[in-house]
């Protein structure tokens, strides 16, 4: 089942062994005017994650985000 977030959130224990990252949905509520009167924020998922995970998170990411047209060739 895909859910949909547009917004998260990072914390970290002070040994910075987990890391815990909140994923959210933030829903704008609409008035009649069509104007917005306050957005209402879902929690989705809570994830906790080891740092070794959290790395491989990290290192998976940047290379899907990296742009592959500045590389050298």
């Amino acid at each position: 089942m895909l859910q949909y977030t547009n917004g998260f959130s990072c914390a970290m224990d002070q040994e910075k062994d987990e890391l815990m990252i909140s994923f959210v949905q933030q829903v704008p509520e609409i008035g009649e005017d069509g104007e917005t009167n306050h957005v209402k924020v879902e929690e989705v998922v809570n994830l906790v994650m080891g740092k070794v995970l959290a790395q491989k998170l990290l290192d998976g990411l940047v290379e899907m985000l990296t742009d592959d047209s500045t590389k050298e060739k």
